[in-house]
């Protein structure tokens, strides 16, 4: 299939989960309570970090182990609740109603894996960026191409996780693969459907922001209104890929469209 025919495909899987979300908007709660959490840690860590500037200042490894744990906590943090969001919006396929607290036992259900998952990420994290950090660019070439072709294959590595519970670390990354190559072009273009959408939303947000601030020559009050309209743009933008990601994950795993799924021709995902 041609790239306007992913795009049109792409276009429907938004739209479809955005059908989903209008019938479960509880599930928004997942990525509101993992920003939250990640943002006390990092203020948590920030704060730690300025009190050691003395000793960070010139030595890298202090800096690369604060990186590290950076990494680690904010993505198991991300995972933790991504799975419970997968979870749910798996058991709102089959037309139960959303349980946050169903979710998060889920999640904890398999919180071994997400933290060895979290783990392994914070280490190639740290890794590629100490390879682009490099003066050589062919390293920061190399680094780039790796990050992608990571991105690829763990793609689908917290779906496997909480919906095969019975799959180890390893074979969650080998389905993870196997799942991106089975349905790249959505998995690509789909993506880009949630970040237009937050853009917009924004986008409504800054015009109402600003003529507010005509009207008013309140700053405050049209600073207010853009950072609760970038807030929702964010958490909507969010919830979406994680419906996407589980429609594609379940379709390609158990042949399965979702009944809100109308539009999409799952049929052709390999085409």
């Amino acid at each position: 299939m041609g790239i306007f025919g992913r795009l049109k495909r792409g276009v429907a899987l938004t739209k479809d989960s955005i059908v989903v979300l209008r019938h479960n908007p509880a599930l928004m709660t997942f990525p509101l309570v993992a920003g939250a959490a990640g943002i006390v840690f990092l203020a948590l860590l920030l704060g730690g970090a300025y009190g050691m500037v003395g000793t960070i200042e010139g030595n890298e490894t202090v800096g690369y182990a604060i990186l590290f744990v950076a990494y680690l906590v904010t993505t198991f943090i991300s995972s933790f609740f991504t799975a419970g969001l997968v979870y749910e919006t798996r058991q709102a396929f089959d037309g139960k109603p959303t349980d946050f607290r169903r979710g998060l036992n889920a999640a904890w259900g398999v919180k071994g894996k997400l933290l060895v998952w979290s783990v392994i990420a914070a280490t190639i994290g740290v890794v590629i960026k100490a390879i682009e950090s490099s003066d050589s660019r062919i390293a920061r070439i190399f680094a780039w191409i790796f990050s992608a072709a990571w991105s690829i294959l763990t793609f689908f590595v917290v779906p496997v996780a909480v919906l095969e519970p019975d799959e180890n670390v390893l074979s969650m990354f080998k389905t993870s693969g196997r799942t991106f190559r089975q349905t790249w072009g959505e998995t690509a273009i789909g993506m880009i459907g949630p970040g237009l959408i937050a853009f917009a939303v924004f986008g409504v947000g800054a015009v109402a922001a600003f003529g507010i601030f005509t009207a008013t020559g309140s700053a405050l009050v049209a600073g207010a209104i853009v950072g609760l309209f970038l807030v929702f743009a964010i958490l909507l933008s969010a919830t979406i890929k994680g419906i996407i990601k589980t429609s594609l994950y379940v379709y390609a795993t158990e042949g399965k469209r979702p009944s809100e799924f109308g539009d999409t021709d799952f049929q052709s995902l390999n085409s």
